[in-house]
């Protein structure tokens, strides 16, 4: 019965001081009913907490180490050095193609060459005539413009073959751009081809994409550039933060935070299910227990200790950090308060 009625004062300072504004009312109790009622108090401090949170993730490619490979001119593919799933290298030949377009300009860069050699001669022989004054200024000179005329079109043909690529005898060669895996191969060996038709589809798993799925309570945290660990059935390895979403999935009712993970070790794989793992430390500030903290219409109070004296104090806290509140007002350090 005395443990009930010692409540019942702490209860009633509480009510008046809460809904009426009076003066606090201190409430004293002896040392032996506040270990039989197992009241347990606390001085508030300023600490510096560290944060560990872990949110549910998918692995997906990097689309910036993707590459798709096409033929830059209409022909058929004459060998094929790769299949899908092969792993490739940076270089690594992967086809050749064979094109009459490409034959024929090979052809005329030949006849072309030919002319230019015969066309240079010319000049140079006009050129010692027209020095001698043998003949006139315009032989000279039409000379001069058959052998610019032929150097251009040597030059315009193997600019133009210059940009179709690299050639092994009259077969144009497809090499991989990147370091990565043949993620699809869409042709077969004498497949016709041309810029419409994608030929094989490369990704790099030398990084990947982890989207983690994080609360919108606790999107603050998170910070382009921040380093994160990602924890895979194969193993753990880094990331980055490099985007976080602007909209809540209608679904999850989360927010979508894209990191860019090092995946050299090969710990993941793309649609591998993941966590990552933040950890921060967070600026040094005045926290209280969240066992301490009293919510009562809409407001916020803590019981504070003092002289073996009980009684209500408002307060005003902040965010909460794991176990504590972050207190904003009403209290301040070296207060000690019940906790239990």
């Amino acid at each position: 019965m005395r443990v009930l009625i010692i409540l019942s004062l702490i209860f009633l300072s509480f009510t008046s001081f809460a809904e009426e504004g009076e003066q606090i009312q201190k409430v004293k109790i002896p040392q032996d009913i506040i270990k039989q009622l197992d009241i347990k108090t606390q001085k508030i401090q300023k600490r510096v907490l560290k944060i560990t949170k872990k949110y549910p993730a998918i692995v997906k490619d990097d689309l910036t180490l993707s590459q798709v490979i096409y033929s830059p001119i209409d022909g058929l593919v004459k060998k094929l050095f790769v299949k899908e799933g092969d792993k490739v290298k940076k270089g690594q030949k992967l086809a050749l193609i064979y094109s009459p377009k490409l034959v024929e300009l090979k052809s005329q860069l030949y006849l072309a060459k030919v002319q230019l050699n015969s066309s240079k001669q010319i000049f140079e022989r006009e050129k010692k005539l027209y020095e001698e004054k043998v003949v006139p200024y315009s032989r000279f000179f039409e000379a001069k413009i058959n052998y610019e005329n032929a150097k251009g079109k040597v030059k315009a043909l193997e600019k133009t073959l210059l940009a179709f690529g690299e050639f092994e005898n009259e077969l144009l060669v497809l090499r991989a751009g990147i370091n990565g895996y043949v993620a699809k191969q869409n042709v077969v060996l004498g497949d016709s081809v041309n810029l419409n038709k994608q030929l094989f589809k490369i990704h790099s798993h030398e990084r990947l994409w982890v989207v983690a799925f994080v609360p919108v309570v606790d999107t603050d945290i998170f910070r382009k550039g921040l380093k994160v660990d990602v924890i895979s059935p194969l193993g753990k390895t880094k990331a980055t933060v490099d985007f976080i979403s602007h909209s809540v999935d209608p679904d999850t009712k989360r927010v979508e935070v894209r990191t860019i993970a090092d995946n050299t070790k090969e710990t993941l794989k793309p649609n591998m299910f993941v966590d990552v793992v933040i950890s921060k430390t967070l600026p040094e500030k005045l926290y209280i227990p969240v066992s301490a903290v009293v919510f009562n219409e809409g407001k916020v109070f803590a019981f504070v200790f003092e002289n073996g004296e009980f009684f209500p104090v408002e307060i005003k806290i902040g965010k909460r950090v794991e176990d504590y509140y972050e207190v904003l007002s009403g209290l301040k350090e070296g207060d000690e308060v019940v906790v239990n």
